[in-house]
């Protein structure tokens, strides 16, 4: 079985004010005390943890997308990837952004929700032109753009490649969901 350590007792200086600030920056948006495990595990090699947790933290909480798009987002591309840590931290920060358990219900069974307005409808379809490896359909782009701009697309394309790289941290360490 391959695991990481956790390193938290071996940070000094630098590398633990880095842990101590990405541990505080999540603490409002997860409703957790601690740093994820998949974070503390990344810590192993702090620059990582750090550019890693950077990407994370503008994506989430400095960036263009709405929170509820940008969680819906996440849900729906861990959904498709079958990323279960991944799901489950994020149907928190979705119910806070206004998602509803029904709308969190059909994502899960793998739907998109008919009542989600059209922009977010067309946001939840470029996640899976990426999940399916092919290239944005023209009028999904239209659409999307319309609402939430280029920067925003950009950002959905983003979150993909940041949960899927969390996601290959969680599996080929074998990172368990964390209590609670």
């Amino acid at each position: 079985m391959a695991t990481l350590p956790d390193p938290t007792e071996r940070l000094r200086g630098d590398d633990r004010a880095a842990y101590e600030r990405m541990a505080d920056a999540r603490a409002h948006a997860d409703g957790r005390a601690t740093l994820g495990d998949v974070y503390v595990r990344m810590f192993n090699n702090p620059g990582v943890a750090v550019k890693v947790g950077a990407l994370g933290e503008h994506l989430r909480f400095h960036a263009t997308l709405p929170d509820d798009v940008r969680e819906l987002v996440i849900l729906r591309f861990a959904r498709r990837c079958g990323l279960s840590y991944e799901w489950s931290h994020h149907q928190r920060p979705a119910r806070l952004a206004g998602v509803s358990p029904t709308t969190i219900d059909r994502l899960a069974s793998g739907e998109i929700p008919d009542d989600l307005p059209d922009a977010t409808r067309a946001a939840l379809e470029v996640v899976d032109a990426v999940v399916a490896a092919r290239p944005v359909p023209g009028d999904v782009q239209d659409r999307f753009v319309a609402a939430h701009g280029t920067a925003g697309i950009v950002e959905v394309v983003a979150l993909c490649g940041l949960y899927s790289l969390m996601g290959y941290m969680v599996t080929a360490f074998e990172i368990p969901l964390e209590r609670g």
